[in-house]
């Protein structure tokens, strides 16, 4: 596993995206998806869902998407500031990354798109569960108005961190490791938390996880992210480790090709 440790982020984000597979081929079988769920219910209690009302995972309901949120306003302002000061220019790139892949993942495709455009119902709204409508499994949209559980809202905040943990910089590679598999367990909690709740299948939040993947890979590819290799040594004097490059260089390579936010 030597070769993985010196892999770019966008090779580990592969592998982190063909992990969702298995998963999501597993969940395509309704008894397995139904199981997980059902294992936080029950009937005979004033609170079918016990769970969903009990710290920690009230609180995390509440506030588990604000990691995300606060990683984008903070990018957001550093990009806004770089405009006065100039000698923040080096980070617009990666703060205008951070800013679309909140803005683009959780917000437009899964809450702007895939929600109202799926319509799933959600399992505290299903027969099974007490509800009045059928289950249906994931790849199967429901009808107008049965609900918006495709996919997790909550879980893609949290796996839209990793947009923020391929930018670690640093010459050890814990610190990319740590940052990556923080990000991949907060999303993964926040979508147990709805799982409990009744909020979600456990086939919204595995893909949540693997739609956060591909948004970031396609960011990474469009913006020229890819091609900065975690741990990395920064370059002295530039921001956010980006490295000098002659006007040769900077023509021929693809990945980093200038952009208007750049100057």
């Amino acid at each position: 596993m030597s070769w993985l440790r010196g892999a770019p982020p966008c090779t580990v984000l592969w592998l982190a995206l063909l992990g969702f597979l298995p998963l999501i081929a597993l969940l395509t079988m309704p008894r397995v998806d139904l199981a997980l769920s059902a294992y936080f219910y029950n009937a005979a209690l004033p609170q079918t869902w016990y769970l969903a009302e009990t710290p920690p995972w009230r609180w995390l309901y509440l506030y588990g998407e604000y990691p995300a949120l606060a990683l984008a306003g903070g990018a957001l302002l550093v990009l806004l500031s770089s405009l006065v000061r100039l000698s923040w220019a080096g980070y617009r790139r990666r703060c205008f990354f951070l800013v679309c892949a909140v803005a683009l993942g959780p917000g437009l495709l899964v809450n702007g798109v895939l929600k109202p455009t799926w319509e799933r119902a959600r399992p505290r709204h299903i027969a099974q569960f007490g509800g009045a409508h059928p289950y249906r499994p994931w790849w199967q949209p429901g009808t107008v108005g049965s609900g918006d559980s495709f996919p997790s809202g909550h879980a893609a905040m949290g796996y839209i961190l990793v947009a923020g943990a391929v930018l670690v910089p640093g010459r050890r590679r814990w610190r990319y490791g740590l940052a990556l598999g923080s990000a991949f367990g907060f999303g993964t909690l926040l979508g147990l938390t709805r799982i409990m709740q009744g909020g979600h299948f456990a086939s919204d939040v595995v893909w949540a996880g693997a739609l956060m993947c591909g948004m970031v890979l396609v960011l990474q590819k469009a913006l020229g992210i890819a091609s900065d290799p975690p741990g990395s040594a920064p370059s002295a004097g530039l921001p956010g480790g980006a490295q000098r490059a002659s006007p040769q260089h900077s023509q021929s390579a693809p990945g980093n090709a200038s952009l208007p936010f750049d100057r």
